[in-house]
Order: C-alpha cells, then sequence, then structure tokens
C-alpha cells in the first residue's frame, strides 16, 4: 500500500512538471475572460454614457464574485471615460492592458516607427489612469485591434517591456509549431507570450470566442451564444484547456448578449472554475515550461493584487480613493473625490487641494 502511494505521488509530480497543454486531471477549469472596452473615435455623449454602463455591466460580474478578468483598453476609450478606466485599474482582480489607439488600428500597414509612435502613446495613456497620491497600474499585456500585427509589433512591444500579446487564435493564427497550443507559449525571438483565443469548430470552420464575431459573422442569438459557451467550458474543463473568451462592451454591455454573459459566469463559476487574469494565465503556462524558456514567459510585474480588508465587499459604488461605498448600487454613478496639489494625470487640473466631484 505504501508503495502504491509512493508511485502515485511520483505521477503526480510528473504530471504537474511535464510540457502537456492538458491540467492534471482533477484540477479546476481555468477561464480567462477578456474584456474589450472599446468605443468609437470621438463619441457622442450617448455613447460614451453607454461604454461606462456596459463596462459596469461586465465587471460586476466579475469583481463582485471576487474573480479575475482583463480589461483591454484603447486610447479613445481612456479619452472617453479616464476616470471610468482609473476606477476599474483600482478594484480587486481586474488587469488593464493595452488594445492600440483605437478600433481602426491597421498595424499591419505602418512603418516599425509608425507603429512605435502609436503604441507608445497608447502605453503612455493607459499608464497615467491612476488615483492621486496611489500608484501606477503595471501595463503588461496587449491584444492587437483585429488581430492585426507583425513583426514590428513584436520588437515594438517588446521595446515597452510587454510580457504577452494576446493576438493569436488556436488553430487559426498561431506561431509556428504551435497550431494546436492551447496554453500561452513564448513568441521566438522574443521576450514575449503568445496568449491564444479559445476555438472551436463549427461546420467545418474553427471560429474564436468573440462575441463580436460570433453576433455580426456567424448571426448566433445570445442563447445560441450562451449554448456554446457552455459546451466550450465543458469541453475545456474535461480536457484540462483553458479557455480564453472575448467579451465586449459593445455586444455582451447590454441585451441579450449580456444575458447570456452572465449566466455563463455564474455557470463556469457554479462548477469551480478559475477566472484568471490573462497575465496570471501566462504565469500558469510559464510554470508548465522548462526552466530555459520560463524567463521568456513571466515577469515579476506580472502580478494581481489580492483583495484587502478594504475591498473584500466587491462593492463597485465606492471611491477609488478612500474605499467606502456611496451605497447606491453597483450600477449607480460614482462620485469620487480627487484631492490635488499639482497637475493630476486623471482629471488634468491645475489646483491646491482642489476637491472635484466627478462620475464615470
Amino acid at each position: 500500500m505504501k508503495k502504491n502511494v509512493i508511485v502515485c505521488l511520483i505521477i503526480g509530480v510528473f504530471l504537474l512538471a511535464s510540457l502537456g497543454s492538458a491540467l492534471p486531471e482533477g484540477s479546476p477549469a481555468v477561464v480567462n475572460v477578456m474584456i474589450d472596452a472599446n468605443v468609437q473615435h470621438a463619441p457622442t455623449p450617448e455613447q460614451s454614457e453607454m461604454l461606462g454602463s456596459s463596462l459596469l455591466n461586465l465587471s460586476n460580474e466579475i469583481v463582485s464574485r471576487g474573480l479575475n478578468t482583463t480589461i483591454y483598453v484603447t486610447n479613445d476609450t481612456v479619452s472617453a471615460r479616464r476616470l471610468a478606466i482609473t476606477y476599474q485599474g483600482t478594484l480587486p482582480g481586474v488587469e488593464l492592458a493595452l488594445h492600440g489607439m483605437g478600433a481602426d488600428d491597421k498595424l499591419s500597414t505602418m512603418s516599425e516607427a509608425e507603429q512605435g509612435k502609436l503604441l507608445n502613446k497608447s502605453y503612455e495613456m493607459l499608464y497615467s489612469c491612476y488615483v492621486c497620491g496611489g500608484q501606477h497600474i503595471a501595463v503588461t499585456g496587449f491584444m492587437p485591434q483585429a488581430f492585426d500585427q507583425n513583426e514590428d509589433t513584436f520588437k515594438n512591444l517588446q521595446n515597452l517591456g510587454i510580457v504577452y500579446d494576446a493576438g493569436f487564435q488556436v488553430g487559426n493564427i498561431y506561431r509556428p509549431g504551435h497550431e494546436s497550443d492551447t496554453w500561452p507559449y513564448p513568441i521566438d525571438g522574443y521576450n514575449l507570450t503568445a496568449v491564444p483565443i479559445s476555438t472551436f469548430p463549427i461546420n467545418g470552420e474553427r471560429v474564436y470566442f468573440s462575441d463580436r464575431y460570433i453576433r455580426d459573422e456567424k448571426k448566433l442569438s445570445g442563447s445560441q451564444w450562451y449554448d456554446l459557451l457552455v459546451k466550450k467550458f465543458d469541453e475545456s474543463a474535461k480536457g484540462g484547456d483553458p479557455m480564453v473568451v472575448i467579451f465586449s462592451t459593445a455586444v455582451s454591455g447590454s441585451g441579450d448578449y449580456l444575458d447570456a454573459y452572465k449566466k455563463f459566469v455564474e455557470y463556469a463559476n457554479a462548477k469551480g472554475a478559475r477566472f484568471v487574469a490573462t497575465s496570471q494565465l501566462v504565469e500558469m503556462a510559464a510554470a508548465k515550461q522548462p526552466d530555459g524558456q520560463k524567463n521568456a514567459m513571466a515577469s515579476e510585474k506580472n502580478t494581481i493584487q489580492p483583495m484587502n480588508a478594504s475591498q473584500e465587499t466587491g462593492v463597485l459604488g465606492g471611491c477609488p480613493t478612500c474605499s467606502e461605498s456611496n451605497g447606491k448600487g453597483a450600477n449607480s454613478i460614482i462620485n469620487v473625490t480627487v484631492i490635488k496639489k499639482q497637475k493630476c494625470l486623471t482629471c488634468g487640473q491645475n489646483s491646491s487641494n482642489l476637491t472635484n466631484a466627478v462620475s464615470i
């Protein structure tokens, strides 16, 4: 009996250290919810308000349950809802990542220098989304618009210190030798990690898990999308693969697609799934790699801060400066007190001890 126990322990250690794409049997399913916070250039006040409301709808489902997510933010989004993005970056379990300048980005048509200028500006805008007196967020991730990028993109991301690039799809868009990889993997020649979006075969085509693609290209209803999400989750859980899926504010922020999103989060959470931010998924994948490849896939910056005592309530109606709730519920307008002694990178104003009430 003792011998059998020792053998089982040895096998367990081997499985944890193996290079296979699957998790050890019995491990909780892994889900990476990517929230695409996108808006058109120079949105109207109504469109800007809708963006803020939709973003809250999506993040509420994650943060209120003590789960993790990554929100991909464009420069246009920061310009339209700067305080909303700043606030999201203060929430426990929320990671902010780059999504370019705007929805019409076509990186592959630009020179390396043009890409560098665009990505640097996007980085600076997101990096400056912080509460006065607080810490800057660590920007470590990127997702290109419409998966459009090239080798020059990798060079510029590396120069910025970006750790992972979510511009890949399982079986559709991949680096040589990684067609079937479901876990993040190193991009050869760069200090970058590729993060593949999950795919699923439908009528001979591998469709990738993005609500915008599913709605606009595959013409599925919200209920059909939910059924597909559940089917993919069950498949991934059984196979030990992560489920990586994109939910956009423009699609899943309201209506029947929001209903599908809420039901899916509830379903996966009830099944004991481990919801991770993208950087956490990268770290998990790095732990599965041989020592020689771990440095290319892991960074000390890749950390999502755990909840502290003032954040454990999960209430989204609070102040990002003092963490106190306004008591108006998760979808109410949030009054934020910002005290500044010099120019504030969040609101852009100059004054000594000026206090402003603003809303997201």
